[in-house]
C-alpha cells in the first residue's frame, strides 16, 4: 500500500465505505444493487459542487452536529443536509465541492467548519445554509511547507522532519483527507487526519498553518479526531494514544492509555472522558484524561461515535455493526438503545431531552435514549 492509499485506509471507516457505500454510489437509495451503472467521466471533487438530490433519505451521511436550533449533517460526495425539526425531516443545501466530507464542528450557531477527504475545509456563517471552500489539498502542499521553510530560515531547523513529513504526505496529490475539525469560537480552530496532519487557524479559517510541532507525536501517528472539552483540548489517534493539550506549553502532551488499538473518537463532559475505537473498545477518564481505563463494553464493531446526555449522566454509543448503547455513568452500567432498522453507525447527537439523532451509510434516523 503506498503512502496516499495508507491515508486513505485511515478515515476512520473506511470499513464501512468499502461495505456499503458502492451501493449507494450507483443506485438511487432503495433501488436494486444489481441496477445498471452509468459510467459519467471524471471531474476533480474539488473542482464540482455536490449533486443535487430529488430525494436525500437513505444517503450516506458521516456526522451530524448542531447549529443552534438547526441540525446539520454531512456525508458522502460532498452532501450536506440540515433538518429544522430535531432530525423528522431534512433537506440537501448546496455545497461546493464534491469531496466526501466527514467531520463537523459549530462553535456558535452561525459559524460551522465541516472537513473530509482532499483536505477539503468549508465554512458556514448562516448555520449551514451556504457553505464556502476555505482550504483543500492542493493549496495544503505548497503553503504548509512553505511556512514551515519560512521558520527554518529565520533559525527553527527543529522543524525540517515536519517538512519531510509533509513532503511525503502529499507527494501523491492532494488526496490527503482531514478527519476531524474543532473550534473553540469562531476565529480559533484545529484540524486533524492521517500521519500526523494538524493545521490550525486564529482568523476564522481565511488562512491555515500547520502544527505538526505542537503535537508529541514523533511517529507521526494517525490523529483521528480532535475536541474540546471538560476544560481541556484533546486529541484521539492511532496505537492507543490521546494527546491531551497543555495550556502554558500550548503544546499536546502524550498520554498513554494501555490500549493497542487506534481510538477514533473522544467525548465526554466534565463528569468523564471516553476515547473509543476498534472491536467495541471503551476507555474512560475520570480525571480529565490524565489516566484511562476500558469499559467493559458490549459492543462488539468498532464504535465510531458518542454523544453525552447531559440531563441523565450518560453516554450513547454507536458502532459500524449497527449497534447502539447508553452508558449510565451513575450505575456503571450499559442499556441497548433501540435503533429500528439496523445500520452500520457513523455518527450520535443528542439535542435534547432522551432523543438521539444517529447517522448511518442509510442516511438520518431517530432513537429514544431512554
Amino acid at each position: 500500500m503506498n503512502h496516499a492509499s495508507a491515508a486513505r485506509a485511515a478515515l476512520v471507516l473506511a470499513a464501512l465505505v468499502a461495505a456499503g457505500w458502492a451501493v449507494h454510489a450507483v443506485t438511487e437509495p432503495g433501488a436494486p444493487a444489481s441496477a445498471v451503472v452509468r459510467k459519467d467521466p471524471f471531474v476533480d471533487p474539488l473542482d464540482a459542487p455536490a449533486i443535487m438530490h430529488a430525494r436525500v433519505a437513505g444517503r450516506p451521511l458521516m456526522t451530524v452536529a448542531r447549529a443552534g436550533n438547526r441540525l446539520v449533517a454531512v456525508g458522502m460526495r460532498g452532501l450536506i443536509v440540515v433538518s429544522d425539526d430535531k432530525g423528522k425531516s431534512w433537506s440537501q443545501v448546496v455545497s461546493p465541492v464534491r469531496s466526501d466530507l466527514v467531520a463537523l464542528s459549530f462553535p456558535t450557531s452561525s459559524d460551522g467548519w465541516a472537513v473530509g477527504h482532499d483536505g477539503v475545509v468549508l465554512h458556514t456563517a448562516d448555520g449551514g445554509r451556504t457553505w464556502v471552500r476555505q482550504f483543500e489539498g492542493r493549496m495544503a502542499a505548497a503553503s504548509l511547507v512553505n511556512n514551515y521553510k519560512a521558520r527554518i530560515a529565520a533559525g527553527d531547523t527543529a522543524l525540517q522532519p515536519y517538512v519531510d513529513q509533509l513532503l511525503l504526505n502529499y507527494k501523491e496529490g492532494p488526496s490527503m483527507p482531514l478527519l476531524s475539525v474543532w473550534f473553540s469560537d469562531a476565529r480559533h480552530g484545529m484540524a486533524v487526519g492521517p500521519f500526523g496532519t494538524a493545521i490550525a487557524t486564529d482568523d476564522g479559517g481565511k488562512t491555515w498553518m500547520p502544527m505538526l510541532e505542537r503535537i508529541d507525536n514523533p511517529q507521526f501517528l494517525h490523529l483521528n479526531a480532535v475536541r474540546g472539552m471538560a476544560g481541556g483540548v484533546f486529541i484521539a489517534g492511532e496505537k492507543g494514544t490521546v494527546f491531551r493539550l497543555d495550556p502554558a506549553s500550548g503544546k499536546f502532551a502524550r498520554v498513554e492509555t494501555g490500549y493497542a488499538g487506534s481510538f477514533f473518537g473522544i467525548a465526554g463532559d466534565e463528569r468523564a472522558l471516553f476515547a473509543y475505537g476498534l472491536r467495541g473498545t471503551i476507555y474512560r477518564s475520570a480525571n480529565r484524561g490524565a489516566s484511562w481505563a476500558p469499559l467493559k463494553s458490549p459492543l462488539h464493531g468498532a464504535v465510531t461515535s458518542a454523544a453525552p446526555i447531559e440531563s441523565r449522566h450518560a453516554v450513547v454509543f454507536v458502532s459500524s455493526s449497527g449497534e447502539a448503547t447508553r452508558y449510565d455513568e451513575a450505575t456503571d452500567t450499559f442499556h441497548p438503545v433501540k435503533t429500528g432498522r439496523p445500520a452500520a453507525f457513523t455518527g450520535v447527537l443528542s439535542p435534547g431531552d432522551d432523543a438521539c439523532v444517529l447517522t448511518s451509510l442509510e442516511g438520518a434516523s431517530l432513537a429514544s435514549a431512554r
